[in-house]
């Protein structure tokens, strides 16, 4: 924790780099944070997590501060676990994290994690459209590098509609703009559905369906894809 103290303060100042780089471009009140977790024992790792969100909830008022995401289709590695922690600003996230790294109970559940997983890449990105989270949620995650991000935010408004329009009101889509991270792709969208059935079904829908077919084919002038996964929420 004393680490990612030091890592979130580092990224401050260049936040206002990308800021004024993005100055024009709509953001929402919610940052994220996306770490990459080695570990043979997700669910072992997963329920720690839990036990912290429960500690965190009790102290901060916040609900699942932690969100532990297992990809089954992943075109890198099956099975990778990220873990994902969001706020409202860099500056409530680096607030939370000092308190959870002050926290004596929290401390403890880190150091028995430690024994379990290692921690990799880490990305910082900024929210620029947020439907909203799905507790234990099934998701739909695309990285892509956009030229036009006004205009796909623009198209995204376009795939709620057939989203709505082909029964799936109950899907959120939500994206992000890299911050901070080394990564090959500027933004990331995701979409979240509330089980494995209802994701199938809309990955049937992406697939099939003529009217998706017309919507990819005009936003590709936007965006080049570079991956596609889907993943499981696996915190209780």
């Amino acid at each position: 924790m004393k680490n990612a103290r030091k890592v979130f303060a580092s990224f401050v100042a260049l936040l206002a780099v990308c800021l004024m780089q993005a100055a024009d471009s709509k953001a929402v009140a919610r940052v994220m944070t996306i770490t990459d977790i080695e570990t043979d024992d997700a669910a072992g790792y997963a329920a720690w997590q839990s036990q912290a969100n429960a500690i965190i909830k009790a102290k901060l008022g916040i609900d699942t501060y932690y969100h532990v995401y297992v990809t089954n289709f992943d075109g890198a590695k099956s099975g990778s676990v990220r873990s994902v922690v969001s706020a409202e600003s860099v500056a409530a996230l680096v607030k939370n994290n000092a308190a959870i790294a002050a926290d004596p109970e929290l401390r403890a559940i880190v150091e028995h994690t430690r024994a379990i997983r290692k921690t990799g890449a880490r990305v910082l990105a900024q929210g620029i459209r947020f439907d909203g989270t799905v507790k234990g949620g099934y998701v739909y995650t695309t990285t892509l590098r956009v030229t036009d991000e006004a205009g796909y935010l623009k198209a995204l408004e376009g795939l709620r509609a057939v989203f709505d329009a082909k029964g799936f009101p109950d899907a959120k889509i939500n994206a992000y703009r890299v911050l901070a991270g080394r990564t090959n792709y500027t933004h990331r969208v995701s979409i979240s559905v509330p089980t494995n059935a209802r994701l199938a079904a809309m990955l049937d829908l992406l697939a099939g369906d003529a009217q998706m077919a017309a919507w990819l084919a005009e936003t590709a002038k936007y965006r080049t894809v570079v991956g596609n996964m889907t993943a499981h929420d696996v915190i209780k």
